[in-house]
């Protein structure tokens, strides 16, 4: 069995400093295989936010693959957010915004759903291009026998309590190639909460691990077991105390 952590807007810049140990020790306690980070490191994407994220990605206790959300690139500079948007993800967190990790048995691959622009109001909606979705099915390709999780900052299927929300754009050609190819789980966030996985292959959404911004829910990581028979989630959340298993609520 595979164990991935998953974690999603973490919104440096708002966010609870007091969380940022406690969920290091939390998700250490489980020696996972691999550490998911479905966007949204930043607020604002501002300098220090990133250098915070940066920071608190170099602490975590297994190899991390994360990706940009919409908050990773700047909202107001709109030059900057047309010509180069990711800038300064690349300067401080990695050269790449689709990160893919091989280990044995599980290949944990990044796609950038992060849009500039949207042909309707809600620009943080997201989407997948042709040419991103091009690039998946090659990396899913040369995963080989390897078990395929992938993270994505926006749910390419929503639960039904996100009434009003836009569906990323292209969602469902890429959901019909990952399920094609036998993707276990897309792992996302950016709605700030945890819902019950949605589909098949699941969309498995955690809420916010360290945002202020928590939506009336608590603050949430999740453990996912891929391996024999269908993944597993165990939802963490904290109540600023300590950190439990939802089970115990």
């Amino acid at each position: 069995m595979i164990r991935i952590a998953h974690l999603s807007d973490l919104h440096f810049g708002a966010h609870r400093p007091e969380l940022v140990s406690p969920l290091v020790e939390d998700i250490a306690r489980f020696a996972p295989d691999a550490i998911a980070i479905s966007g949204d490191l930043t607020q604002r994407a501002q300098q220090a936010e990133f250098i915070a994220a940066a920071a608190f990605i170099a602490a975590l206790p297994a190899p991390v693959v994360a990706v940009p959300g919409n908050h990773d690139i700047p909202a107001h500079a709109i030059i900057e957010r047309m010509f180069d948007p990711r800038r300064r993800w690349r300067r401080v967190i990695s050269g790449t915004t689709e990160p893919v990790l091989m280990l044995p048995g599980l290949a944990l691959i990044g796609v950038d759903t992060v849009r500039r622009a949207q042909p309707h109001l809600d620009w943080s909606a997201g989407g997948l291009s042709a040419a991103r979705l091009a690039r998946l099915a090659t990396r899913i390709e040369a995963a080989a026998d390897r078990t395929v999780v992938v993270v994505a900052h926006h749910p390419l299927r929503h639960p039904a309590a996100a009434v009003g929300r836009a569906s990323p754009i292209g969602a469902q050609p890429a959901l019909a190639l990952m399920r094609q190819v036998g993707v276990a789980a897309i792992l996302s966030g950016h709605l700030h909460v945890s819902a019950q996985p949605i589909g098949e292959p699941p969309v498995m959404i955690v809420g916010s691990s360290l945002s202020v911004r928590v939506r009336g829910v608590p603050n949430a990581w999740s453990l996912v077991e891929v391996g024999d028979g269908p993944p597993r989630r165990h939802l963490r959340v904290t109540d600023g105390a300590r950190w439990r298993d939802a089970s115990e609520d």
